[in-house]
């Protein structure tokens, strides 16, 4: 009688020239999946900076490079649409964020953001939720810059606490945070308190400058009758 190997070794085979095949494409989405962060963070300093126009111009690459991704690789396979390019577009979707708060002075919503992206596929409402709560550190970032003009960065910073207490407060109403984003709230509420913090300083300066100016006043008052 015949005697059959313990071992197919032939679908052994195909099985190992599969793993070779994903592997190379998982290696492929790794490698573009940075050039997409390294595009939103360009974006996010161009923001910083007030450069809309190159701003715009590493948004339009990241799109690029993501459709690109998508169609070749993710689109057929949910293993590589997961996990590093899932998080190059929260990079992505941070940067779009950021780029709305900065211009428009608004926070996008899910539906708002796909519409501005420029991808051909669906964001995942993980990827949002990730983007906007990162979000809240450039926020906070620019609402320390804008302390240094005093009065004048007042409304800005206002503005800064809005839109962070507005992430926070539609985060905190959620039952479940998907994938590891519960990490990112405690952080998410250290920079709503550093925002509130610099309000408070803002407004006992502002008291300070007051009251000196009324002391001065008072101080100068008897001098004047003297003179009289």
């Amino acid at each position: 009688r015949s005697h059959r190997p313990a071992i197919d070794l032939e679908q052994l085979a195909a099985l190992w020239t599969a793993y070779d095949a994903f592997d190379s494409q998982r290696e492929q989405v790794m490698k573009r999946s940075r050039d997409i962060i390294k595009a939103a963070k360009n974006a996010i300093y161009a923001l910083q900076r007030e450069d809309w126009q190159r701003a715009d111009s590493q948004l339009e690459l990241c799109s690029k490079e993501a459709n690109q991704v998508y169609q070749n690789f993710a689109a057929d396979s949910p293993e590589l649409r997961l996990g590093f390019f899932s998080s190059a577009l929260e990079e992505m979707a941070e940067a779009l964020s950021y780029r709305a708060f900065r211009t428009d002075r608004k926070l996008l919503g899910l539906h708002e953001m796909q519409e501005v992206s420029g991808l051909e596929f669906s964001l995942l409402l993980s990827e949002y939720l990730g983007g906007v709560m990162d979000l809240t550190g450039e926020v906070g970032r620019l609402a320390i810059r804008r302390a240094s003009q005093g009065k004048e960065g007042k409304e800005t910073i206002e503005l800064c606490l809005a839109c962070v207490e507005a992430v926070y407060d539609g985060v905190s109403e959620l039952p479940y945070l998907p994938g590891g984003l519960g990490k990112k709230m405690s952080p998410l509420k250290q920079t709503m308190g550093k925002i509130e913090q610099v309000l408070y300083e803002l407004a006992l300066l502002s008291q300070g400058v007051k009251r000196q100016l009324n002391l001065g006043s008072a101080e100068d008052s008897p001098d004047r009758e003297s003179e009289t």
